[in-house]
């Protein structure tokens, strides 16, 4: 009967987990349309992360203001693997793996960290509860668009974090059941594989020594079990440091970078170490966002969250240290996202995503009663998906005409055409250049002499570059969203133009200074 009930559970566990992410596929699938890098992230990825891997390698760190190794590696898969980067469908494989390890991360962290399922229903209801603390975070429609988006951080600095965690926690129970047979090998594989998984999410940002809280109550949680150390092999004990060994070094290298990070008085995003100040600043901004990236009923899952901890603390007469560390360990990443003054979506998702995993353990201590109205809650709320899907396919119109802009320069350019840019911010500056470069497409184009094309953003030397222009012989050709358009000059102006950066010169002066050039293959 035990066997049964275990095998049970075991495939309802996977069967939710291939539920959960056949949801996260489709939902962010509306992104498998776009052709085109993004101008924002890709580009960085594309140009930098062979150099940054390099000087990895020689054990420096390639940027002054992050600590963000593991995430640097991943940008060098991606972006250096199957089709890339000339094509998407690697970067989008890398993408569903990606999730494949939040999903599977989250759940099996929660399954174990649940309670020993006594009656037939919780064998039942548990694989569910397991399963839950994914599913939230995917439908909440912002975090689907930064899951759909390759440069988010945060997706791998939880799933990998969580799995690696979850994988490393059963080699460490192996070895401390001192009364079995030792599987060398099932051991070994779940020390490789979590310890390979766990660097990469320990890397990804430097928010990830904010796990802190939530190893010490697993190792509360855990003491039973450790109290069989003093009887067990000198291979076994060996086997247990070094698990520890592979926990702690890689926070406690985090560590060490974020207070030299924070020695040098700034940090990520211009924000500047202020004795807490900007924390506090911080935490306010990210408040008063919240309502842009969390719905009414996301809301109720962070604030249920502690009010089911409460209550379950309250029937049992004690407190559960692991929902209470989940919480604690959320809070603190809130807290470090809020010392660099920005509110994006993605900074909530740990905080989100913790607070589910607490939600689920709390109720699954609680009277069945409180399951079944949670569970119907949830079922109302969030089934059928709340507009993620539909949050994909925005962004991706709003990248659409960003990548067909790059499609048309990079033709222009493999034409013979001049294409000069003026008023663009400064990533779509830097980033321009290097997508052309992956365009291959020359034009149907002729390019007669002194008839530039012009990429225009809304910044300042927009007007200038605008200016070397004749009246009324600038024609738009193509808008490239809301920022910039792609427009052509049939001919430039006889009189000199006075520019802010370069002063008093002729237009064709000015177009020659302003050309886009893009970078050579290898970047």
């Amino acid at each position: 009967m035990l066997e049964h009930r275990v095998a049970f559970r075991r495939w309802s566990l996977v069967a939710v987990i291939a539920i959960v992410s056949a949801v996260a596929v489709w939902a962010t699938s509306p992104r498998f349309t776009l052709d085109v890098p993004s101008l924002e992230d890709d580009w960085a990825a594309i140009s930098e992360s062979s150099d940054q891997l390099a000087e990895l390698a020689r054990f420096t760190n390639p940027e002054e203001q992050r600590f963000r190794p593991g995430w640097i590696a991943w940008n060098y898969l991606q972006w250096n693997t199957l089709d890339a980067p000339d094509g998407l469908v690697g970067p989008n494989l890398w993408n569903v793996v990606r999730m494949l390890v939040f999903v599977v991360g989250l759940t099996l962290l929660t399954a174990l960290a649940l309670p020993r399922p006594r009656r037939a229903w919780d064998v039942a209801l548990f694989p569910v509860l397991a399963g839950l603390p994914s599913f939230l975070v995917l439908m909440v429609p912002k975090f689907s668009r930064d899951f759909a988006r390759f440069g988010t951080q945060e997706p791998l600095l939880l799933g990998g974090m969580a799995l690696g965690g979850s994988l490393l926690v059963l080699a460490g129970r192996s070895l401390l059941a001192g009364d079995r047979l030792l599987d060398r090998r099932r051991i070994a594989a779940l020390t490789v594989a979590g310890g390979v998984l766990w660097l990469i999410g320990a890397y990804q940002k430097e928010a990830s020594v904010c796990v802190l809280p939530l190893l010490a109550a697993v190792l509360f949680a855990g003491r039973a079990r450790l109290t069989s150390w003093p009887r067990l092999s000198s291979g076994r004990r060996i086997g247990l440091a070094a698990l520890g060994a592979i926990v702690l070094l890689p926070l406690m290298h985090v560590a060490v970078e974020i207070v030299r990070i924070a020695s040098r008085g700034d940090i990520v995003y211009e924000a500047e170490v202020d004795s807490g100040r900007g924390i506090v600043r911080g935490v306010e901004v990210l408040y008063d966002w919240a309502h842009e990236v969390l719905s009414p009923d996301a809301h109720l899952v962070v604030y249920g969250a502690v009010a089911l901890t409460v209550l379950a603390a309250l029937i049992r007469r004690r407190l559960d240290v692991l929902a209470v560390g989940a919480l604690a360990a959320g809070a603190l990443t809130f807290l470090f996202a809020a010392q660099s003054g920005a509110a994006v979506s993605r900074y909530y998702m740990p905080l989100y995503a913790l607070c589910a995993v607490a939600l689920v353990l709390s109720l699954a201590r609680l009277p069945r009663i409180v399951q079944l109205a949670a569970l119907a809650w949830m079922l109302l709320a969030f089934v059928p998906p709340p507009g993620v899907r539909e949050e994909v396919r925005v962004w991706t119109e709003e990248e659409r005409p960003e990548g067909a802009l790059v499609t048309s320069v990079a033709g222009l350019v493999d034409s013979g055409c001049t294409v000069s840019v003026g008023g663009l911010d400064v990533e779509t500056h830097a980033a321009l250049p290097v997508l052309v470069a992956l365009e291959r497409r020359p034009a149907d184009t002729s390019c007669a002499q002194g008839s530039p094309y012009f990429v225009l953003g809304t910044g300042t030397h927009a007007a200038t570059l605008t200016s070397t222009c004749a009246p009324n012989r600038l024609a738009h050709v193509l808008q490239g969203g809301e920022s910039m358009g792609l427009y052509r000059c049939s001919r430039l102006r006889a009189e000199p133009v006075d520019d802010p950066l370069f002063g008093v010169v002729e237009p064709e002066t000015l177009v020659a200074l302003t050309r886009l050039r893009a970078p050579a293959a290898g970047y």
